[in-house]
């Protein structure tokens, strides 16, 4: 069987701006506390020489490491990429997907401003409705009641590194990320970084604070149905589907398809409300 090939500049595109993403946040870590995570955040725009810059870089990087995910994960499918690895290496990278969803999701907890606030109570209250096992995710990876933002801002660190190692251990070689790639993609996030500012809402008027963009659906469908379905099982659907290609494609087609629409539905409401 001949299998067609991935684009190598997007999935070497999205070991770079993974690579980059966690350098900058080395940089932004350093003025960062996260006993205080609001204050350190808006100084690091106002009093830290380019840290507003710095701050943007690590922004646009992860959000691109997202979609070039997303586009990567969207690619291999077609290219039924699952047919050239083992079912162990398969399940490891689909398992990276929501990984790199949950990374994203625990920075904006971090930054501690209203998204960041409503994200963090949200998360902590989905975690708490899952049965028997709910209680231990909270308290591994959330309690901002309690605690604030330090259980998410380990989270976030310590899965980015989880993740990039897994991904360089069964996909990629990190010895073989050309530089052109990386200087290309980073002068690419330099430019979103100069001419965007980095999102940061630290005080809003507004009724309804609206999630991260790739949360908006589940945020939708909280208001129809409970915590445990529409924010623990139903996000579950599009990772069970990526596993089950392995085995089942066109069912996990079919399954992933209707998925996307329903979630593309519930998005679109969710950012026009």
């Amino acid at each position: 069987m001949r299998f067609r090939k991935l684009n190598p500049w997007l999935s070497w595109g999205l070991a770079a701006t993974f690579f980059l993403a966690i350098l900058s946040g080395l940089v932004v870590s350093y003025p960062y506390h996260e006993e205080h995570p609001l204050i350190t955040t808006v100084g690091l725009e106002t009093v830290v020489p380019f840290g507003g810059f710095f701050r943007a870089f690590h922004y646009f990087s992860g959000q691109l490491t997202l979609l070039l995910t997303l586009w990567h994960t969207m690619e291999a499918i077609l290219c039924r990429y699952e047919r050239r690895r083992p079912w162990w290496a398969w399940t490891t990278l689909v398992l990276c997907v929501p990984g790199v969803l949950f990374i994203l999701f625990t920075g904006y907890i971090i930054r501690g401003d209203e998204t960041g606030y409503a994200a963090g109570h949200i998360a902590e209250h989905l975690a708490q409705s899952i049965p028997l096992i709910g209680g231990a995710i909270d308290h591994l990876f959330f309690l901002v009641t309690k605690d604030g933002v330090h259980r998410a801002w380990l989270a976030h660190v310590y899965f980015s590194g989880v993740i990039f190692f897994l991904a360089g251990l069964f996909h990629f070689r990190l010895r073989a990320l050309r530089s052109v790639d990386i200087a290309a993609w980073g002068s690419f996030c330099a430019l979103l970084a100069l001419i965007l500012p980095a999102s940061l809402e630290t005080y809003t008027e507004a009724t309804l604070i609206k999630g991260p963009w790739f949360f908006l659906g589940v945020q939708e469908l909280l208001r129809y149905l409970p915590p445990l379905i529409a924010g623990v099982l139903f996000p579950s659907v599009p990772a069970l589907a990526l596993l089950g290609f392995y085995w089942w494609p066109r069912a996990s087609a079919w399954a992933l398809g209707l998925w996307l629409a329903v979630y593309s539905l519930l998005t679109t409401v969710g950012a026009l409300r």
